[in-house]
């Protein structure tokens, strides 16, 4: 038998990362195929059926009641099982699905241990082999059948408990009977109020008397109670209608979880999340701040130096000082652009970085870029081509900061580069998107270093690289800025070999119709 096929499908990249490594540490060797998209999930379970389905209640293009509906209509997918994994806030997501046919559900955050014994449980009796056709070989009679049942609730890591129409418990588990401290058949054939009379079987009674006259709709909820042993608990109670076949009556059957710990470990999350939110606050606004403080003395000294260093108020007779003033209008400006990049960094981190949006030519503005690092290149004997492939539409962005995230990329290219090696942009389009790539033939990184790289103010620490200036704003405050554009930064580095950076926009960035580019723009002259 091959391995069990598990779908996850989730909006959320880290939630997918995290389902598929819980996935991947089930028994069996469970294979786990994760879908952002609802669609792609649909296409491949109706081309390959999975043995269950893991479904957010809320896939960022529905809910996750529309997407059982549309597995189950699938050809042959009717009996696979659906799991909704989903925050307790949702719980009308959750009943929605359920109604829709999920087979359980999940609370989000997932609790690993409970995520691998019910999607384990599921995935096994999914994948138990069908009994032989009558054939003449005795099988398990229908009291076997009962017993076997019985034990495996009793195994269920979940209190459950059955009452009938009369209020009278007809079943209830081992781990039921222990949280109210008695013997199960002590409670089987009383109601709740005569066999524990406490907080909990005045819950139980009140709502499956609800239940069974219809004036509750089965659900989930939360309760907090006084334990039979005086400490209280978060119970998370899931109740069910059983209706009986063949003039049996019906029944309420609870399923309860104590949540406890877990919310404990919530408030515990939420007050620490609360607690570096505002710590990060309070460093937003105090570099924002900060630099806004320093820009001010910034812009005199480098009006200042500018003045001294062109002479225009007549010449100095001293020409040493001319040089002096340079370097002190050098070393500001370079001052000025660390406090603007620790700026933007700060609106990025507060969400109040706004784009002011224009029509570009692409390659003209690659080409203006070019021209800024000219010197830089040509100190280090570093050739640098631009490179069009096509036809390249207008962009639609906010020039200045796509000129900052081109600067900042071919900066660090030029930096890592060796002295007398190639740089190469390319500009292309893709599916309607324009793309620009950086590649370089430096030191390149590997994935821990990249790792580094991509935080903020993180630097690797190579002998080489450590020999540049920077604060380490470069790289994150570029991936920022294409997600600001709603684009996205991919990073291709080996160790030794090269870096390239690309820069994907959106299709929609693309302005129609498009515009002839250059077709070539080779060798663009910084080694001659």
């Amino acid at each position: 038998m091959s391995s069990p096929l598990l779908v996850i499908v989730d909006s959320s990249v880290t939630n997918l990362k995290i389902l598929e490594r819980l996935a991947s540490s089930l028994a069996d060797g469970t294979e786990a195929r994760t879908f952002r998209s609802p669609a792609g999930a649909l296409e491949f379970c109706r081309e390959r059926r999975p043995d269950l389905v893991a479904v957010a209640g809320d896939t960022g293009e529905g809910e996750a009641a529309e997407f059982i509906a549309r597995l189950q209509a699938l050809p042959g997918c009717f009996d696979i099982p659906a799991v909704v994994i989903a925050p307790y806030e949702d719980r009308d997501c959750i009943d929605r699905a359920l109604a829709a046919g999920a087979a359980d559900h999940l609370l989000s955050p997932v609790d690993h241990h409970e995520f691998r014994t019910r999607i384990g449980n599921l995935l096994r009796y999914r994948r138990r082999p069908e009994p032989p056709a009558d054939d003449g070989i005795r099988r398990p009679g229908l009291s076997e059948a009962n017993e076997r049942l019985l034990r495996v609730l009793d195994a269920v890591p979940a209190m459950v408990c059955a009452t009938g129409a009369d209020g009278r418990y007809l079943f209830v588990n081992q781990h039921f009977a222990e949280f109210i401290g008695r013997r199960a058949k002590q409670l089987v054939g009383r109601r709740p109020a005569e066999a524990h009379d406490d907080a909990l079987a005045r819950l139980i009674a009140e709502d499956d008397a609800k239940l069974l006259a219809g004036t509750i709709r089965p659900g989930v909820s939360e309760d907090e109670i006084a334990a039979p042993d005086g400490r209280h608990r978060v119970l998370l109670a899931t109740k069910s209608l059983l209706r009986g076949g063949d003039g049996d009556e019906p029944m309420a059957v609870t399923v309860l979880h104590d949540i406890t710990e877990r919310k404990h470990a919530e408030h515990e999350q939420a007050h620490a999340k609360d607690q570096a939110e505002l710590a990060n606050r309070s460093k937003t606004e105090f570099l924002a701040t900060m630099s806004h403080e320093l820009r001010t003395p910034l812009n005199a000294i480098i009006g200042f130096s500018q003045v001294m260093a062109g002479e225009m108020l007549g010449p100095i007779s001293t020409q040493k000082y001319v040089g002096y003033a340079r370097d002190v209008l050098a070393s500001a400006e370079h001052l000025l652009g660390i406090i603007n990049d620790i700026l933007d960094v700060s609106k990025l981190e507060a969400h109040r970085l706004e784009l002011t949006e224009e029509t570009i030519e692409v390659a003209k503005l690659v080409e203006d870029v070019l021209r800024l690092v000219e010197a830089k290149a040509r100190a280090s004997d570093i050739r640098i081509d631009l490179r069009s492939e096509g036809t390249i539409p207008r962009l639609i962005g906010d020039p200045r900061k796509i000129k900052q995230i081109v600067l900042n990329l071919l900066t660090n290219a030029v930096k890592f580069s060796h002295p007398g090696g190639d740089i190469e942009i390319v500009v292309r389009v893709k599916g309607g998107a324009i793309a620009i790539a950086v590649a370089d033939h430096g030191i390149g990184m590997d994935a821990q270093e990249l790792a580094v790289a991509s935080t903020r103010f993180g630097q690797v620490a190579s002998s080489l690289s450590r020999r540049h200036a920077g604060t380490g704003l470069g790289l994150p405050l570029a991936i920022g800025l294409t997600e600001l554009h709603g684009g996205t930064l991919t990073i291709d580095s080996v160790k030794g070999s090269g870096t390239t950076v690309t820069i994907a926009f959106p299709p929609d960035r693309s302005e129609a119709p498009p515009i002839a580019a250059l077709t070539e723009v080779g060798g663009y002259g910084l080694r001659r």
